[in-house]
């Protein structure tokens, strides 16, 4: 190469002069430092011919080659060989045939192995939970595995959550394969045909009839998990969502079964799950004489306090007719006149109680408007009667008071 930039290189004669000549600025100097006679410097310069461009530059003490003559020796071919060329990239890039049908790998993006999960825990009776972190804007994510009692973890991370549970769920399948499928067994031979929702249901008719176990379903595929909330327990639920059963009425059995065992540990149920022994009375009954007033039983509603039909059989005075409230303190029951608001709402009613031919009372007692239904109505409208009562009574010396509804047998 060293004689490629030393020489200046021409084209053969004939040949058009426009390809470039090279010359060496390191071991000649250029044509315009060698020192020319004055005459020659002020002529003019030579034609553009190949021919007296060589004689020009081999006066200037330059070599001059013939440019086919240089390709063509053997040492200047092989230093051009090995010369790159600009147009063409170093790193080449293959080119797939258009028309080749071999098959090209897109992506590992599969969830075989989460479904194969999914169809092995139903079998197994557990739930899978995927527990997946990471952030979307910079496509990294991890996650846990949680089956049953068994966490699997993994410190790896990946561009997707797709392929978070794909992984995790190819771990997951070993782990799955040892866990023994759960079986609802009795604990005890006789507890296979109990019925725990009954008992439960049972429990809270005659402890709070307003208020009951609430049960929370989850399907899992073709399986059933749930949840059981019990007034007393609001904050802890029975049951559970991991643990699945063939259908939901066993789901609900095994959520009551654990109430119940709570209630039996707490003493609100005799040991067999029986409700405790408790001083009977007769259905509904409102009011009885105490001394020289009345004792409501608690939970009673408005329209039973003010009728006062049901009374308690354990009377404090027994010889004496149970009376109501109303001819305890000298008037007759009210009566109660309801209509609807309009016509256009026929279920919306607005009304009122009265006391017939009683002198002293309010015409109208207890008004109440646009209530829904009949029943809620009349119990609004006894709220207010039932105050105005036991401001009476109060006037008239008779002690009203609220107790629970418990008497001898």
């Amino acid at each position: 190469m060293a004689d490629l930039t030393s020489s200046l290189i021409l084209p053969k004669n004939g040949s058009n002069g426009s390809q470039e000549s090279f010359h060496s600025v390191s071991s000649q100097p250029p044509p315009s430092s060698v020192p020319m006679p004055s005459s020659q410097a002020q002529e003019p310069t030579p034609p553009s011919s190949s021919h007296a461009q060589a004689s020009y530059f081999q006066a200037a003490g330059l070599p001059v080659y013939d440019i086919d003559s240089y390709l063509t020796d053997p040492n200047n071919a092989e230093l051009l060989k090995k010369t790159p060329k600009g147009n063409q990239s170093e790193h080449k890039t293959p080119q797939r045939a258009s028309n080749s049908l071999e098959p090209v790998l897109l992506g590992s993006k599969t969830s075989h192995h989460v479904s194969a999960l999914n169809s092995l825990c139903q079998l197994k009776g557990v739930m899978p939970i995927f527990e997946i972190d990471g952030d979307i804007s910079n496509a990294d994510f991890g996650g846990v595995l949680k089956i049953g009692e068994t966490t699997i973890v993994s410190d790896e991370r990946w561009h997707s959550k797709k392929e978070v549970k794909e992984a995790l769920a190819k771990k997951g399948l070993d782990a799955v394969t040892t866990i023994d499928a759960k079986r609802k067994e009795p604990r005890t031979p006789g507890e296979a045909g109990r019925n725990w929702v009954g008992m439960l249901l049972e429990y809270h008719n005659l402890s709070d009839p307003n208020r009951g176990p609430v049960y929370n379903d989850y399907a899992v595929g073709s399986v059933y998990a749930c949840e059981c909330i019990i007034p007393s327990r609001p904050n802890k639920p029975f049951g559970s969502k991991t643990e699945t059963f063939p259908s939901k009425k066993a789901a609900h059995s095994n959520c009551a079964r654990e109430a119940v065992e709570h209630l039996i540990s707490e003493g609100q149920l005799n040991p067999d799950g029986s409700t405790k022994a408790r001083k009977k009375s007769k259905p509904g009954a409102a009011v009885r004489i105490q001394d020289s007033g009345l004792e409501v039983k608690k939970g009673t509603s408005y329209a039973q306090k003010v009728q006062g039909k049901l009374i308690f059989t354990d009377l404090i005075h027994p010889l004496i007719p149970p009376p109501d409230i109303c001819p305890l303190l000298g008037f007759t029951s009210p009566q109660y006149i309801l209509a609807p608001a309009s016509t256009l709402a026929p279920n919306m009613l607005s009304g009122y109680a009265t006391f017939p031919n009683q002198p002293g009372m309010p015409k109208q007692i207890g008004e109440v408007k646009n209530i829904f239904g009949k029943k809620n109505a009349k119990e609004e409208v006894a709220k207010g009667v039932w105050q105005v009562l036991q401001a009476l009574a109060q006037k008239r010396n008779v002690r009203v008071e609220e107790a629970e509804g418990t008497g001898s047998d």
